[in-house]
């Protein structure tokens, strides 16, 4: 092979290990997003679990409140 192909293929070489940490960097930002997303998803199912629950109790109140009147 000729010094001219060499370096270029050790450049694209390069190029290729430098994407790929790019990549594995993007990937485990994208991984730890999906993480806290998903966790904050469980907080907001639990919330709203939490606030129907409230409201149901409110209006079973209420509705005593006025059988009682």
């Amino acid at each position: 092979m000729s010094d001219k192909l060499v370096k270029t293929l050790e450049s694209k070489v390069g190029d290729l290990i430098d994407l790929s940490t790019e990549l594995k960097l993007e990937n485990q930002a994208l991984k730890k997003r999906l993480t806290d997303l998903q966790h904050e998803k469980r907080e907001l199912l639990e919330r709203q679990r939490k606030s129907g629950d409230y409201i149901e109790r409110s209006i079973s109140r209420l509705k005593a409140l006025e059988s009682n009147q």
